[in-house]
Parts: structure tokens; sequence; C-alpha cells
């Protein structure tokens, strides 16, 4: 039978951790830290080149519009 724990009384017993749900923890908060630092380096990447991205892609576009334009005309 389990053992009947009185309280107030006597000198206090500590009781050992659970270390399984600790280290799940732990493996929870560090997966996340690094989904959280994958995403913010993609996010970053993307930020510092879109301006060259969106330049180089307009010019590609008023290139395939503009010159059959001048060929034809």
């Amino acid at each position: 039978m389990a053992e009947e724990y009185e309280y107030g009384k006597g000198v206090p017993m500590v009781v050992s951790p659970s270390m399984a749900q600790l280290e799940t923890l732990v493996e929870d908060i560090r997966y996340r830290g690094q989904l959280i630092a994958r995403n913010q380096k993609l996010e970053s990447g993307v930020g510092a080149t879109g301006f060259i991205g969106f330049i180089i892609g307009f010019f590609i576009v008023m290139a395939t519009v503009l010159i059959p334009v001048f060929v034809k005309g």
C-alpha cells in the first residue's frame, strides 16, 4: 500500500523530481527556439534580397512585354 504522508508533522521530505517530464519540456523549448530562429533567418534573407528580386523581375517582365512590341511594330 502507498505511504501515507502527514503534513505539518516531523521533518519535511524531499521529493525527487520527475526527470522525464523535465527532459520533455526542455526538448520542446529547444525545438520551438530552433523554429523561431529558422523563421527569423528566412525572413531576414527575404527582406534583404526582396528589392533586388523585385527589380530583376520588373526588367524581365518589361523585356518579355516590350521586345515583341518593338520587333513587330
